[in-house]
């Protein structure tokens, strides 16, 4: 398990989100994120994922770009609820179609 505190909003997310077993692991990779507004992210991260490969990618891209995780984790007011989760499911597919693609960062 990390070291790593995480409000309890949070871990209750993980434990509602991931099977038991990988509640942990879902934790343990949150250290990825070493960004701002890490709760906001982590939670956003958590709520996109659907599954640990997916989360790893999510906090890849925070890393990147926190605000376009912020984005599609939360509510945004400039599109409708069904853009919205159409654009959502639409990346967590690609996601799926590479999963072994590791994200690359910018700065390399």
């Amino acid at each position: 398990m990390t070291d790593m505190a995480v409000s309890p909003a949070t871990r209750q997310l993980c434990d509602a989100t991931f099977s038991y077993d990988e509640a942990a692991s879902a934790l343990s990779l949150l250290d990825l994120y070493t960004g701002p507004e890490r709760e906001r992210v982590y939670q956003a991260a958590v709520r996109l994922s659907g599954g640990l490969g997916r989360l790893r990618k999510w906090l890849d891209e925070a890393n990147r770009n926190p605000e376009t995780v912020l984005w599609f984790g939360e509510s945004p007011s400039d599109v409708s609820a069904d853009t919205h989760a159409f654009g959502v499911e639409f990346i967590n597919a690609s996601l799926d179609k590479h999963p072994d693609t590791p994200a690359v960062s910018e700065s390399e």
